[in-house]
C-alpha cells in the first residue's frame, strides 16, 4: 500500500509538472456557469473521486487576460458581483493567483472551491474572499478509497489555516459529503472533532447519486439533520444541504 501511494504521489507531481511545461502561463477552462454568481470551471483534477459528477463541456486554453475579458463579456448583461472558481481542481492551474488578483482588481467578491491538496503552498499568493475546502473523509483509508489519494496534505492545510486563521484575509469553510455506510455519522463526528481545534465553519451535504461510479444511496433528511446535530456538539457554525434547498437555476456558457 505504501509503495502504491508513493507511486501515485509521484505521478501526481509529474502531472502537475507536465501541465506547467505544456501550457505555461495558460489556464485550462471548461466553461462558465451563471446563476446568482459567476462560476468558472477549470479543467483537470489530481483526485479520482468515485462520486464526482463534473463532466467538462470543453477544454480550452486561455491566458488570465483572456479569461478576465470573457468573464466581463458574459457578465455584461447580468451585472453579477460574485465569482466562484471551482473545477476540477483550480489549484492545478498555473496562473490561478494572477487571475484572482485581476478579478479582485475588477471589484468581484471571489470564492475558491478546492480539495486542499496543493492549497497550503499558494495561500500567500491568492487574493480571495472565501475558500471552501472539500474534506472527503478524516479516515485516511476511506479518503484513499474515495479519491485514490491520501488526505494527509489536506488535513495539514486545514490545520495550518486553523492555526493562523487570524492572519488571513479570507473566510474559510470545510465541506463534507455525507455518504451512508462510507462517510457516515461516525466519520462526520471525527471531522467535527478535528475542526473543533479551531472552531472552523463546517457544511455537510447529502450525497446525490448522479452520473458517478459510487455504489451508495442518498441519505434521508433525518440522517442529514442528525449529522448536523452531531457536528454542533463540537462546532459553533454548522450548516447542511437542507438549509439551502432552493438554488437559482444556472445557465452554462461555453467559452
Amino acid at each position: 500500500m505504501l509503495n502504491t501511494l508513493m507511486l501515485r504521489e509521484w505521478l501526481r507531481s509529474m502531472l502537475r509538472s507536465c501541465i506547467s511545461k505544456i501550457f505555461g502561463d495558460l489556464m485550462l477552462i471548461s466553461h462558465i456557469s451563471l446563476s446568482d454568481k459567476i462560476t468558472l470551471l477549470t479543467y483537470g483534477c489530481n483526485f479520482k473521486c468515485k462520486y464526482c459528477f463534473f463532466k467538462p463541456l470543453s477544454c480550452k486554453k486561455y491566458s488570465v487576460d483572456e479569461i478576465l475579458n470573457k468573464i466581463l463579456e458574459v457578465n455584461e448583461n447580468y451585472k453579477l458581483d460574485k465569482i466562484l472558481i471551482a473545477g476540477g481542481e483550480p489549484t492545478l492551474q498555473n496562473d490561478l493567483s494572477e487571475l484572482t488578483k485581476l478579478l479582485k482588481d475588477e471589484g468581484f467578491y471571489l470564492m475558491l472551491s478546492t480539495n486542499g491538496y496543493y492549497l497550503k503552498d499558494m495561500l500567500d499568493k491568492l487574493e480571495v474572499d472565501e475558500i471552501h475546502i472539500d474534506l472527503k473523509a478524516y479516515d485516511e483509508n476511506k479518503h484513499i478509497y474515495l479519491t485514490s489519494c491520501s488526505n494527509k496534505k489536506v488535513l495539514d492545510c486545514i490545520s495550518y489555516i486553523g492555526k493562523y486563521r487570524d492572519e488571513f484575509n479570507f473566510k474559510v469553510e470545510i465541506d463534507t459529503v455525507l455518504i451512508p455506510n462510507i462517510v457516515d455519522l461516525d466519520e462526520i463526528e471525527k471531522i467535527a472533532k478535528f475542526l473543533s481545534n479551531w472552531d472552523l465553519p463546517y457544511r455537510i451535504t447529502g450525497y446525490v447519486k448522479y452520473n458517478n461510479n459510487l455504489n451508495a444511496e442518498k441519505p434521508d433528511e433525518d440522517k442529514i439533520l442528525k449529522a448536523k446535530e452531531i457536528a454542533l456538539k463540537y462546532l459553533s457554525n454548522v450548516s447542511c444541504s437542507l438549509d439551502f434547498k432552493r438554488h437559482k437555476k444556472s445557465k452554462k456558457v461555453i467559452i
